[in-house]
């Protein structure tokens, strides 16, 4: 069957998965409904001879042709609605499934809701079987309950399954998301997209300043809080304090291991495998939902490394969303002499090599996690805190001989630099920095900057009118440090001419003035003046000066 494997399956009782996920707090659940009743989309043959061995199933059949200039319809001798439509626009999930015929240009009256049509009381279809050569969805994970089949094994596996889709099903809620921590976007200023761009089901979608997760499209790989660079995004099955505290207290029991995170999928190639006692084997719904507070909370708790499981292709996103962290976590691990790194990626192929390496580098030159305390400290689902608090215990006991590493562009902790003789301190960075890394100088004309708190989601960058702001990518392992409060820029304020309050700098002014040099309604030196002005004195010097106020009509020339 041509068609992604779902990273979990639907259940009609989520009990059993919650207790196998000892899970803390139970996650909300998603339930579908579905009456079983398919659109079948391909060729008209075929797909009307896939529709009657649907059995127990009603059904519907599209063929696109592209030839058609507008959407027939008719009906079978058996009553089965067959449509032939110049292009079609699927959209939904199980139980909830959309199929609309758009429009032609300039021709309205030419579109079509497929559903509606049919007399389907909601509008809606069930499950999809869509046989046509290329899937009429792109998403690399399609939602539950539609299938992409070509070959005719794949078409009869594809019956099966849409066959059982009949009934209430349930899924775990995998994703909390906190709006006011999201640095997607501020002002119409694009800033992180981590989380679309990672999401293989389609399920997020950017929403204002923030982004939308549609519950029934998410699957729960988990690769969207494994990229968030604020926390916004969290895994919920289970939440990261569950899963990072889970094994602690197998450490704790066991003594020091190497954590081995491995899904059903790999399940059989790891059963088969032949782990020293020093490995500690766990299943996982995703490993890619483990990102880096959980790793480095692994290794401040005496793990000497942590090994992820993960057969996929290069291209896969939830590869690449691991990757992407462990480009950004090396340099910072060999700041701190770990020569080894001591997280690997690897495939149920690789184990058995993996296995030997693991042997032969006992022997060889220690690391510096032989000899650590474990640390341990509450996390609270706190994303950055717990890396911080990590690296903390990390750095205490290896030490560094700088006081901050350099990272890679990407990576979610860093500085700016600011160009004094540009910046005109009119804040727009502070109005747009999601993170309060930025903050104004409340009582003075300045700009102060928390390092502990920047993305480097590059909004303030975007935000800048005068080009001023550079990100710079590292990490100061001294906390207190990096929660300093630190000045970038300040001036002195300038006061208003008439009424000496201060209500912005020398430096703002002198740019209104460069700008506004040319304009008309600034040629003699009264209004000039007006710019030195504070806004309640600037009107009142206008109906001073002109009762009638400025004529905005009047003769330029």
């Amino acid at each position: 069957m041509n068609e992604q494997q779902h990273p979990v399956g639907l259940v009609r009782d989520t009990s059993e998965l919650e207790h196998r996920q000892q899970l803390g707090e139970a996650t909300s659940q998603i339930r579908y409904v579905s009456q079983g009743h398919c659109l079948v989309i391909g060729a008209l043959d075929q797909a009307l001879e896939a529709g009657a061995r649907l059995s127990g199933n009603t059904y519907t059949v599209v063929s696109i042709d592209a030839n058609a200039s507008h959407p027939h319809r008719q009906l079978t001798e058996d009553g089965v609605a067959v449509f032939t439509v110049p292009r079609l626009a699927l959209s939904g999930h199980l139980g909830a499934y959309r199929a609309l015929v758009p429009a032609n240009s300039g021709d309205p009256d030419s579109a079509l809701d497929i559903g509606v049509s049919v007399y389907r009381e909601s509008g809606l279809f069930d499950v999809v079987l869509d046989l046509s050569e290329s899937p009429v969805l792109s998403m690399r994970l399609p939602p539950f309950g539609y299938v992409h089949a070509t070959s005719e094994q794949a078409i009869v596996d594809a019956i099966q399954t849409l066959g059982d889709l009949q009934g209430e099903f349930e899924k775990p809620r995998y994703f909390n998301y906190s709006a006011g921590l999201c640095a997607h976007s501020r002002s119409a200023l694009d800033g992180c997209s981590r989380c679309i761009e990672s999401c293989a089901t389609g399920a997020i979608t950017p929403s204002g300043d923030g982004i939308s997760v549609d519950p029934f499209l998410c699957q729960g790989c988990g690769s969207c809080a494994t990229v968030c660079p604020s926390g916004a995004m969290t895994y919920a099955y289970p939440r990261p304090a569950d899963a990072i505290e889970r094994t602690r207290r197998l450490l704790k029991e066991q003594g020091r291991r190497t954590i081995l995170l491995h899904t059903e999928g790999t399940e059989s190639a790891v059963q088969q495998a032949i782990f020293p006692d020093e490995v500690l084997p766990l299943l996982v719904e995703e490993v890619s939902a483990f990102g880096p507070d959980y790793w480095l909370a692994m290794l401040a708790a005496s793990a000497p490394s942590v090994v992820v499981v993960l057969d996929a292709p290069e291209d896969d996103p939830n590869r690449q969303a691991l990757e992407a962290q462990l480009h950004w976590l090396r340099p910072l691990l060999a700041a701190l002499g770990i020569r080894d790194f001591p997280v690997q990626l690897v495939s149920s192929a690789e184990l058995g090599a993996w296995l030997d390496g693991q042997r032969a580098q006992q022997a060889s030159t220690p690391s510096p996690l032989d000899t650590l305390t474990p640390g341990y400290f509450s996390t609270h689902n706190d994303k950055r805190q717990t890396i911080r608090l990590a690296l903390d215990t990390l750095w205490e006991h290896a030490g560094s001989a700088s006081s901050a590493v350099a990272l890679p562009e990407g990576a979610p902790f860093g500085q700016i630099k600011v160009d004094t003789q540009a910046c005109t301190l009119c804040m727009a960075c502070v109005s747009t920095c999601p993170a309060s890394a930025l903050q104004d100088g409340q009582e003075s004309p300045a700009l102060r900057f928390v390092e502990s708190n920047c993305l480097q989601c590059g909004l303030c960058e975007a935000a800048c009118p005068e080009s001023a702001i550079t990100l710079e990518a590292r990490y100061t392992w001294d906390s207190v440090a990096a929660r300093r409060v630190e000045t970038l820029h300040e001036e002195q304020p300038f006061h208003c001419l008439r009424c000496h309050t201060a209500f912005t700098t020398q430096a703002m002014i002198d740019n209104m003035s460069e700008k506004l040099a040319g304009h008309w309604m600034f040629q003699d030196e009264k209004a000039r003046r007006r710019l030195r002005l504070c806004g309640d004195c600037r009107v009142r010097d206008m109906f001073e000066e002109d009762a009638g106020g400025i004529e905005v009509h009047q003769d330029r020339g």
